[in-house]
């Protein structure tokens, strides 16, 4: 809880910095909105750590091989660093880019799935007799 309160106490903070900004100068207050939104990201990152080691247990447990678990942990970073570029780019006011990086993180998040459609279709046909 304490983090969380951290976290929203720094985004309030740094969004009426980069409002205060943006009426002097436009750039700047772009500019300090994109880097307090990559703070926050790096901050969050450092918080994931423990459920990162929970969901690995968790996969352990349940018979999850180590490859699929660690893909499928790959699969939700690819979408969350996706959804962060596009927000960025959105906020710096490049809406056709951020639809690009969102579909450019689509194409790749299918590409990286294909393992995991693979070892679902030798499963399904393994139970066919």
């Amino acid at each position: 809880m304490t983090e969380t309160l951290r976290m929203a106490g720094f985004a309030c903070a740094a969004a009426l910095l980069s409002f205060t900004l943006r009426a002097a100068h436009r750039q700047a207050g772009a500019a300090a909105a994109m880097a307090a939104g990559l703070m926050l990201f790096f901050f969050a990152l450092t918080s994931l750590g423990p459920a990162v080691e929970t969901l690995k247990a968790l996969s352990e447990r349940a018979g999850i091989g180590q490859q699929t678990a660690t893909l499928l942990l790959k699969l939700s970073a690819m979408a969350y660093v996706t959804e962060f570029a596009v927000q960025a780019c959105r906020d710096a006011g490049e809406e056709g880019l951020a639809g690009k990086a969102a579909l450019c993180g689509k194409m790749l998040l299918m590409a990286q799935t294909l393992p995991l459609i693979r070892e679902i279709g030798e499963v399904t046909m393994s139970l066919i007799p």
